[in-house]
């Protein structure tokens, strides 16, 4: 079953024959909390909303790696072209039923899920993720290596150090900006949220699950063990 995130209406029908869950949200914020629990968003824009729908695809686009889909009730190419630009997967012709826009979204889904599902099969041959402090890099299941920013490692290094344990934005921001006492708790928010995608994105082109960098709805992040990474271990190379 895909939970599939639609916003800004209740003017739909989802077929009972497909596997799709609708999450309805009204608020931005909201949807953007409970990003992990989804598999992708429909957005509906209207006329009064474009501008709305564009500052709502730029944080999700900052914030996930999901498929977004906009359904408009208007024919502004101009919009369409934009969305597309931005990185929308796709723009819903505002004549188009239920049942063929449910059918189109949920066998996207499946392509996209098997496509996952096959590589991480196939790349994972160990469960171990290790952090190389010299290098500033993470060794993957597969044996590659895939080099971090300063903040992403140290952002992983201690998410590492209490693996199936949340750590606070707080606790993170101040791990990885040190002396940013100063800094308002929405900035540390959104920092720390920033380079958790960008980690998450690197893990997802290794063939690694990005949930294992779980976000702890209203807390933090945590390193999820049970998402396929048995042993996450900080290794120190010294190379001759």
């Amino acid at each position: 079953m895909y939970n599939l995130a639609i916003f800004n209406t209740r003017d739909y029908s989802i077929p009972p024959s497909t596997q799709i869950r609708d999450c309805y949200f009204s608020d931005e914020n909201q949807l953007l909390e409970h990003l992990d629990s989804l598999h992708g968003v429909l957005i509906y824009s209207s006329e009064d909303s474009q501008s709305q729908v564009l500052e709502l695809i730029l944080s999700l686009k900052k914030q996930s790696l999901l498929p977004i889909w906009v359904k408009s009730k208007t024919e502004n190419e101009i919009s369409k072209k934009i969305n597309l630009e931005l990185g929308v997967l796709g723009n819903l012709d505002k004549n188009i039923s239920d049942d063929e826009l449910f059918v189109i979204i949920e066998n996207t889904l499946k392509l996209i899920h098997k496509s996952d599902r096959e590589n991480i099969n196939g790349r994972n041959t160990s469960n171990e993720l290790e952090l190389n402090s010299l290098n500033c890099s993470m060794k993957l299941p597969n044996k590659s290596e895939v080099s971090l920013t300063r903040l992403e490692y140290r952002m992983v290094s201690l998410l590492a150090s209490r693996v199936n344990q949340a750590f606070t934005y707080e606790e993170i921001s101040n791990h990885v900006w040190e002396g940013n006492e100063n800094v308002d708790f929405s900035m540390k928010t959104y920092r720390v949220a920033n380079v958790a995608f960008h980690i998450r994105n690197k893990l997802k082109q290794g063939g690694v699950d990005p949930k294992i960098l779980r976000t702890v709805r209203s807390v933090g992040y945590l390193l999820d063990s049970s998402r396929g990474s048995n042993l996450l271990k900080e290794v120190i190379a010294y190379n001759s």
